[in-house]
């Protein structure tokens, strides 16, 4: 599975061995103990053989483990290890997200299934192109890799929540889209509901409670927005943290109770959704959310200055920056829907308020 890059040397130096990078153009040093898993390595031993060797050197298999793990990890990440990437072909997902088919590979069944957590379901229509993700087993970590060709690790309880934060990335990063909006989508009638907010706002909790009266989900974390002012959701599934899982035990029996774990700690759960709209829509409500610990929902209307004025602050561009054309793309959104705060303490109630909202009762 590993094996020195082609441009990397192992040399002894007055009797130290060392590292040259072509690539890089650095020396890097090894001790004993690293020159010898290199060697190995070299060798094509694989893990299992060069922990039995450290050892027979008198070094534990605990310790074996966390030193050539931690030299692999530093090699991997310095391009000196190649990994040898070969799939079995019949292990694959795609899914179409953001008008790009997205393929997911594994090296196993399950493997395969943790990666495929975040998705609400395979689909069989033509995307522009294609974003790649493969991923295998290392001893007891996880090396994926996307189109970028960088290798790179973590834990098996957080690969699905970081191969989503990677797609969505590259999604953002995808020139079909002039910015994107920390935002749930939803349709009715046609319609898109954009309910924008920080991490922690309620939108997920919020998203499950309007889904499930009757709203069409697109997705409930980052809105991707068109030159022309359209609003396109990634509908991942539903993500949601802990304190949310009674609400959805209480509306959706027939859960997938895995827990998965992001990069900030958080303990989630993905609840797909069927019938996912995947195409851009016009929005027709932009609601601002403002959780409170109590009192009553409320919904405040605001003109199109302020509602440009938070959408700017919400938004995030490939390099950072809000174009002109991201400028004149907000101008449009915030013409064409009528905006409003939403202050609320109960998901149910709010839930109540934008239903009347959308269906014109409010």
């Amino acid at each position: 599975m590993l094996r020195p890059a082609a441009d990397a040397v192992f040399a002894l130096l007055d009797g130290r061995p060392v590292l040259f990078s072509e690539t890089r153009q650095k020396i890097y040093e090894l001790d004993k103990v690293g020159a010898f898993i290199w060697c190995e390595l070299a060798h094509g031993a694989s893990l299992a053989a060069i922990y039995q060797e450290l050892g027979r050197l008198g070094i534990d298999e605990y310790t074996a483990r966390q030193f050539s793990r931690q030299a692999i990890n530093a090699w991997i990440d310095r391009e000196l290890l190649d990994v040898d990437w070969r799939m079995p072909a019949n292990c694959a997902f795609s899914a179409v997200l953001g008008r790009r088919r997205i393929n997911v590979r594994a090296e196993n069944w399950d493997l395969l299934q943790r990666m495929v957590s975040p998705f609400c379901g395979p689909d069989n229509e033509n995307g522009e192109d294609d974003i790649a993700v493969e991923a295998m087993m290392l001893d007891d970590q996880v090396l994926f890799r996307g189109n970028d060709a960088g290798t790179h690790r973590c834990e098996v309880e957080a690969l699905a929540p970081t191969i989503k934060a990677h797609l969505t990335e590259r999604l953002i990063r995808s020139n079909r889209w002039v910015f994107a909006l920390h935002a749930a989508t939803l349709a009715n009638c046609g319609m898109g509901l954009l309910l924008c907010g920080q991490p922690g706002a309620g939108k997920s909790t919020l998203t499950l409670q309007l889904v499930d009266a009757g709203f069409q989900y697109s997705g409930d974390d980052v809105a991707l927005i068109g030159a022309d002012g359209t609003v396109c959701g990634i509908p991942f599934a539903l993500t949601l943290k802990e304190g949310s899982w009674e609400l959805l035990s209480r509306l959706r029996g027939d859960w997938d109770d895995v827990t998965h774990r992001r990069a900030d700690g958080a303990q989630v759960r993905y609840l797909p959704i069927p019938n996912a709209h995947n195409e851009s829509l016009s929005a027709g409500w932009v609601i601002f959310l403002n959780r409170v610990a109590n009192g009553s929902a409320e919904l405040t209307a605001l003109d199109q200055l302020e509602s440009m004025k938070r959408l700017i602050e919400g938004a995030f561009a490939s390099d950072g920056r809000l174009s002109r054309a991201g400028f004149f793309a907000l101008k449009r959104i915030v013409a064409g829907a009528r905006s409003f705060q939403l202050t609320y303490c109960e998901s149910v109630e709010a839930r109540g308020l934008l239903m009347d909202l959308c269906n014109g009762k409010a």
